[in-house]
């Protein structure tokens, strides 16, 4: 089959011709790719950071057709159109396979990252994290809803904020411009925070019931954006809760410094080195830190079910796997912006 691959790190991908079709196992499922998202989970693979055996096919963020099915897989048929999590062969003996929170087994197979994934003609699924797409959502707009669409529904979700706080959504990248939206819908008063332009741009042209009720840059200083927040939001004194979909430093600090009192910080970036939290950032503002990352199966079936009822955007550029390298290119781009796929043709 055609595929995409990593054959060495910090190198762009190799198309090859000629890469053996997954043989489909018990409880997997092989599917007939349409599309993969790329996605900074991926740059971290290229470069290493995820020890990718060589060779790895990428792709994370992978949507198909039904092409076979593997012992004791049910409620699919061939031909059903679906969507995967990264997730693939857990041990099913540990503790957390035995809580049924597979995702946290230490010896899960993560597509694209340490082990093939979806950025080629076939890929395999673990049915425990497979789902039916919804037939009115086109599989270039599916694909980053695997990964960034899922892991910034589930991260709201674990802010446990009641309805009307004010959420900021820090990054407005591929996971923060869907962010933006999904706070919206699910009844918070949202501040979309950003450096760059482009994607502050994006946000602030969706549909009102879509669109942040404030954006803002933080290259403006914490205390004009208080004042900001103070004055579009009643007087508050800050942000009920921070979710922070980047992984540079300094939004970090920036998330901290604009979050009111007995506020949440949702970590969902990935940044290599450590992130610093000065110990009145707890005591003084008796703020909590929780994890920002992927849910269960069945949140990815709301997720998407929410992001049809309520025409959620998924901003995408598309590319070939004759030209993914120039995704990689234009990935660096300052003016990049929603998410990069790569159709399977």
């Amino acid at each position: 089959m055609k595929a995409l691959l990593i054959e060495e790190v910090n190198k762009p991908y190799t198309l090859r011709t000629d890469v053996a079709v997954p043989k489909v196992k018990p409880g997997m499922i092989l599917v007939c790719s349409k599309a993969a998202g790329f996605c900074h989970t991926d740059v971290m693979a290229l470069a290493g950071h995820t020890n990718p055996p060589l060779p790895t096919v990428p792709g994370h963020e992978n949507v198909g057709v039904v092409a076979a099915l593997g012992e004791g897989v049910t409620g699919f048929n061939i031909g059903d159109r679906v969507g995967a999590y990264l997730y693939r062969n857990p041990c099913h003996e540990c503790r957390e396979c035995k809580n049924k929170t597979y995702n946290y087994c230490d010896k899960v197979t993560l597509a694209g990252l340490n082990g093939d994934g979806g950025m080629a003609e076939y890929f395999l699924a673990d049915a425990l994290w497979t789902v039916h797409l919804p037939d009115a959502l086109a599989f270039e707009k599916a694909a980053p809803l695997m990964c960034a669409g899922g892991t910034v529904y589930q991260s709201i979700l674990n802010a446990k904020l009641d309805k009307g706080k004010i959420m900021a959504i820090v990054g407005i990248g591929g996971l923060g411009h869907l962010g933006v939206q999904f706070a919206k819908v699910m009844g918070y008063r949202v501040v979309a925070v950003d450096t760059r332009s482009a994607p502050l741009d994006l946000v602030s042209h969706l549909p009102p019931r879509l669109a942040p009720d404030l954006v803002i840059n933080p290259t403006d200083g914490v205390d004009k954006t208080l004042e900001r927040i103070a004055a579009t939001f009643d007087g508050a004194t800050g942000v009920d809760c921070t979710v922070v979909c980047t992984d540079a430093l300094p939004a970090f600090q920036f998330s901290m410094d604009i979050m009111a009192k007995h506020s949440v910080l949702v970590f969902v970036g990935l940044p290599l080195e450590p992130v610093p939290f000065h110990f009145s950032f707890f005591l003084n503002k008796d703020a909590i830190v929780v994890a920002g990352a992927l849910g269960p199966k069945e949140s990815l079936q709301e997720m998407l079910e929410l992001a049809v009822k309520e025409d959620i955007h998924v901003e995408i550029k598309e590319y070939t796997m004759e030209n993914a390298n120039q995704m990689l290119k234009d990935y660096e781009n300052e003016g990049m912006k929603g998410k990069f796929v790569v159709r399977i043709e």
